[in-house]
């Protein structure tokens, strides 16, 4: 807390002897011959060459227990400066260069007496190094809370009104400015929080001195940059050949049990480090960072982080965390188990195994690589648990955090002590214990061969079917044609089109991802991608033009083909565009209980959900209610219709109902929401039941085709307009014309 406590009874001039600041201490001035402090305090420095007791040039301090002030003036070079410096109430005026910028060190006693030494501003780990703009140079390891830059000639109630105003600020950088005088104070906490390194200050493995944080202040404005490293400084013990030799680096599988033995026997590498507190260590193409642990006064949180580029490193930069995907962090709690557990050999570690022996049921795992984590003792049951977070990439299946304890020759992954979390791309594990650990990617629950092989054959008779009967129906439309189409035949001439594409697509799409051309894989994904979200939008505007027609009153839509036909094939491939660029599209498998089928299709499953499953659920919401109003009207048509006539053959009706209905379900794509009930025990008859109805789904819409059709009958032509009418066919309540609108 600062507070300052200021009299002039008699009007004179503020004469600063000094400057006093610390922390939690009532910040105090003394003026002229007045004391008007309630404290005394002795030795004070006289600021030399004064040329007016109301003013200082500048002064820079910290909150944290380091203070001083620097004088400027025209008669000192651009890079030169006055630099107070004071010793038992002495002072001394030199001309030196910024660097070496002298500051008071206070100590306060019970008589009230203020004890100075002389230090160096760069004893406190602060260089003001360049003025003009002003260069700050603060160690990361001191810190101070808030650095106050003063310039100009300040009147010691401005500034002191103003430094008391920020007491505690939490704000990056605040500017004031009052005529000659202004001040720039920041949190170098906050202003360097999102700070990059600059490469020519900068290397991965740079000594403790190097790590600075540079503040550059100008115009009330600051901006920082890095030096040095976010690592911990790491050096690399040499250890003896049959150690570095256990795990050859041109095998292409890390051996499980090796690993394991290796990891129990780490507390013979201790004798090796000699004086060293952190040390990398390299065992092939496994390797991994050993870190003694301090007295129990100095543990805190321990962060490692591994990248392609760096291996594993242990971080102190925290503001570095977010730019690397694999992070580990080892809490206090088992750091403290782990010192009370052996004293003597108290060590952390974190070791990657790429390529390890897979388990007995061959899972996947994420990254293909496996870490371990080993203090030398029992840690198990932790309260705050140890976070192991890896990125999530391209993967398949879903992910699940998994430990072994390292016993037996292949790993038995196991989830007890873990649970998973998914954020986005990345994936953390929290554990209560330390062991081996993975992200075991599960795959979808295979079907059986069987099944599989069933369904395989009812898709390519379907698709064959569908196919056959598909160009049929465009082959009439388009050769065979005695009217011209109304506006109804050419919305569902499109949906064949969509549904011809896919099923060619589909059936050829096997055969391209046999050819082991990625190229070609990945055009064919795209092509059958883009042909899927086309029939779905086909399926929208065929609901979309029903409600047109059932609407009660006349609507007029110029250019309606037009701007249907657009809306129907523009959006997917703008989709499948973005999608195709971003290299998304490839070669996937299908695993089942006895073999693998590959095809070409979306390598990200986000991508499948957020695309693919969510719009078609949006789709279905609105062709689904358009379904229910429309039967809604049937049955009030066919009830009307029962009211007038005595005699009804209830077969004929029957047949085309039922005709009318699947037809519906077919042209509105609500066959595609079986998909839906694929979990649990319907998963395997949902399958049965989708696979049928869609795979025969341009049947279904060949029959309804001939039902609709106006091509064979003795319709009169439409005239040519550019303009689109649709009336209400319903409001004679003829089952005929019905049947025609639809």
């Amino acid at each position: 807390m600062l507070s300052r406590n200021l009299e002039n009874p008699s009007g004179m001039k503020w004469n600063i002897c000094g400057l006093l600041l610390i922390l939690s201490v009532p910040f105090c001035i003394s003026v002229g011959p007045f004391k008007s402090c309630t404290k005394t305090y002795n030795n004070l420095c006289p600021i030399p060459d004064r040329t007016s007791d109301r003013i200082m040039d500048m002064f820079i301090l910290g909150r944290d227990g380091f203070m001083g002030y620097l004088k400027t003036g025209n008669n000192f070079a651009r890079n030169m400066s006055g630099i107070l410096s004071c010793s038992n109430g002495s002072s001394v005026n030199t001309t030196q260069q910024l660097v070496n910028m002298k500051v008071f060190s206070f100590e306060e006693n019970t008589n009230c007496t203020m004890n100075t030494s002389l230090t160096e501003s760069k004893d406190y780990g602060v260089i003001l190094s360049r003025n003009l703009p002003y260069k700050l140079n603060i160690s990361r390891f001191v810190i101070p809370t808030f650095v106050c830059l003063i310039e100009g000639k300040c009147k010691n109630g401005t500034w002191t009104d103003w430094i008391t105003d920020l007491r505690g600020t939490n704000e990056t950088t605040k500017y004031f400015k009052k005529v000659a005088c202004n001040i720039t104070c920041l949190n170098p906490t906050k202003t360097c929080q999102n700070a990059k390194y600059n490469s020519n200050c900068s290397a991965i493995n740079a000594g403790e001195e190097s790590k600075m944080n540079n503040i550059e202040i100008q115009d009330g404005k600051a901006t920082c940059f890095k030096c040095g490293s976010p690592f911990e400084v790491v050096k690399e013990v040499s250890l003896p050949k049959e150690m570095s030799n256990k795990f050859n680096a041109n095998k292409t599988e890390t051996d499980a049990g090796t690993a394991a033995e290796a990891m129990k026997n780490l507390s013979s590498i201790l004798s090796l480090m000699g004086n060293l507190t952190v040390a990398s260590i390299s065992m092939g193409n496994v390797k991994g960072i050993l870190k003694k642990i301090p007295s129990e006064s100095e543990i805190k949180m321990s962060y490692f982080i591994y990248s392609s580029e760096t291996d594993i490193k242990v971080l102190d930069d925290l503001d570095q965390l977010k730019n690397y995907p694999n992070v580990f962090s080892i809490p206090e709690e088992a750091a403290k188990k782990a010192l009370n557990q052996s004293r003597e050999k108290a060590f952390m570690s974190v070791f990657r195994f790429p390529s390890m022996t897979k388990d007995a049921e061959n899972s996947p795992v994420l990254n293909d690589e496996v870490y371990a984590i080993e203090m030398g003792a029992q840690i198990s049951n932790l309260s705050d648990n140890i976070s192991l977070t890896f990125p999530k990439n391209q993967a398949i299946g879903t992910p699940v955090c998994k430990s072994w304890d390292g016993n037996g020759s292949r790993p038995n992954w196991t989830t007890e002590g873990c649970t998973t979390l998914t954020e986005g791309e990345h994936i953390t594990c929290k554990c209560e214990h330390l062991t081996f650990f993975a992200v075991l990617m599960i795959p979808p629950e295979p079907i059986s061969q069987n099944d599989l092989n069933a369904l395989t054959y009812i898709t390519y008779i379907g698709c064959g079917l569908s196919l056959f009967f598909l160009s049929i129906g465009l082959f009439m439309h388009f050769l065979m044609r005695k009217v011209k189409a109304t506006d109804s035949m050419h919305v569902l001439i499109n949906l064949f089109v969509a549904l011809f594409l896919l099923n060619v697509a589909f059936l050829s799409n096997e055969y391209v991802a046999r050819a082991g051309d990625i190229t070609a894989c990945k055009v064919m994904a795209g092509f059958m991608h883009y042909c899927l979200l086309s029939s779905f939008t086909w399926f929208a505007a065929e609901a979309f033009h029903l409600c047109l027609q059932m609407a009660k009153h006349s609507v007029t839509i110029k250019h309606y083909i037009i701007k249907i036909s657009v809306v129907g094939w523009a959006p997917p491939a703008l989709v499948v565009s973005i999608i195709y660029i971003l290299g998304k599209y490839g070669e996937q498998t299908i695993k089942t209980d006895t073999s693998n089928v590959t095809m070409c299709w979306i390598l990200d499953s986000d991508i499948h959900y957020y695309v693919n499953i969510s719009y078609y659920c949006f789709i279905f919401v609105f062709t689904f209610t358009t379904f229910i109003v429309v039967l809604r009207w049937l049955s009030l048509l066919k009830l009307n219709r029962l009211n007038k006539v005595e005699k009804v053959q209830r077969s004929s009706t029957t047949t085309l109902d039922i005709t009318t209905i699947l037809g519906l379900c077919c042209m509105l794509g609500l066959t595609w929401s079986f998909a839906f009930f694929g979990y649990g025990a319907l998963r395997l008859p949902s399958y049965y039941i989708f696979t049928i109805l869609n795979s025969f789904q341009g049947f279904f819409l060949f029959i309804y085709y001939l039902k609709a059709s106006r091509h064979f009958g003795d319709s009169e032509e439409s005239k040519r307009t550019e303009d689109t009418n649709t009336e209400n066919p319903y409001e004679d309540l003829s089952t005929e014309d019905t049947r025609k609108a639809i």
